[in-house]
């Protein structure tokens, strides 16, 4: 975690000073650019001091502050995107006319590329804002000779982040879904919270109402870890979940287990059996079997061991590319369903947002998932 740290600040200053350098100095006075300087030295500093304020104030000072810092995370690195982009193509510029003698296209001024830089990332920011908002409903069925009723429907969940600035807007949204929808079973695939939940009852609460025939399930995420399992724990218990950590819980027509997440280690707090592999052997063979994990990893040895495998964490990337580059190689997959062997796999996007309230071309999402017998 100390290493994540200095890591994150360490990116998060020179992205500031990159924007410092490449748009702001040459583009205002001394007096303003000081300015800025110390703008961003608030703004490089803000995670901590709205961090603070949720273990001591969490209200609504918190909410402000954590958000407008939250949305100049997401907007500094759209910045420094576009700043990159404009430096490559004056690079281009530069080498056709040092190579060739030629300069085929014009090269903004510094003042219009800060200009085209800063119109850019603010329709960008403001898109991904709004896209945040927009909740798709993932629907998915999965014929089973495993089922001794005609259809098991299963709500899933992930990624809430409930916490400063994920609340009641997000409980809504999903409240709105099993309304309509009316599952058996409701599962949620960790990092539910994402903050201090001490006097959070309302939110709890909003959760318990929502109830289901077969019950309601979680597993926990990397981040109940980071903020205090204790408390993390008692919010998912008041919330109406039954937790599952290295257990399997027979529901009649359907087995479930559940696994801690793997960074359960860092902080010497895991339960039961984290290998879902020892975990799976373990279970009633016959019967429909869903596990759930919060990262979408396996042990191969359990491909074929379970019928639906149910995760989250990736939040599909949050912004697209980076899941088709980077996620899909670290994961099974970064969102979507895909099948090994006989055993299926759904990767939730997620509802909330860990960092920056923005997505790109990711939406959040909730599944329903049919189980139909076969």
């Amino acid at each position: 975690m100390k290493w994540f740290l200095i890591a994150f600040f360490s990116i998060y200053s020179f992205m500031h000073l990159y924007v410092f350098f490449r748009l702001i100095k040459p583009n205002f006075s001394k007096q303003k650019s000081i300015a800025f300087l110390i703008l961003f030295c608030v703004m490089v500093l803000s995670p901590v001091v709205w961090r603070w304020l949720d273990v001591k104030e969490n209200g609504t000072f918190t909410y402000w502050t954590a958000l407008f810092s939250l949305l100049w995370m997401g907007f500094i690195l759209y910045v420094v995107v576009f700043s990159l982009t404009i430096d490559a193509y004056k690079g281009i510029v530069f080498l056709s006319k040092r190579l060739f003698g030629i300069n085929p296209i014009p090269t903004p001024s510094p003042r219009l590329s800060m200009y085209i830089v800063m119109f850019l990332s603010l329709c960008l920011s403001a898109y991904s804002y709004y896209e945040t908002l927009r909740l798709e409903v993932i629907r998915i069925r999965i014929p089973t000779d495993k089922l001794p009723v005609s259809k098991l429907r299963i709500m899933h969940i992930s990624d809430v982040h409930l916490g400063p600035v994920m609340g009641k807007d997000k409980i809504e949204l999903i409240r709105e879904i099993w309304e309509r929808e009316k599952p058996d079973i409701i599962v949620s695939t960790g990092d539910l919270v994402d903050g201090n939940m001490r006097r959070k009852d309302g939110l709890a609460n909003m959760l318990a109402s929502m109830s289901a025939p077969l019950g309601k399930f979680a597993v926990l995420g990397n981040h109940e870890y980071y903020r205090g399992i204790d408390q993390a724990i008692d919010f998912t218990k008041r919330a109406g979940f039954t937790l599952l950590r290295g257990e399997i819980r027979d529901l009649g027509p359907i087995l479930v287990v559940g696994v801690d997440d793997d960074d359960c280690r860092f902080f010497n707090v895991c339960q039961g059996e984290i290998d879902e592999y020892k975990l799976l052997q373990k279970a009633q063979k016959g019967k429909f079997i869903l596990l759930l994990k919060h990262k979408p990893k396996l042990n191969p040895m359990s491909v074929g061991m379970f019928h639906l495998m149910l995760s989250g964490h990736t939040h599909g990337g949050v912004y697209k590319p980076i899941g088709d580059i980077f996620l899909k190689r670290l994961f099974i997959t970064d969102r979507g369903l895909v099948r090994l062997g006989s055993s299926y796999i759904f990767v939730s996007k997620g509802v909330g947002t860990g960092g920056p309230p923005m997505r790109l071309f990711s939406p959040p999402d909730v599944a329903i998932i049919d189980l139909v017998k076969n």
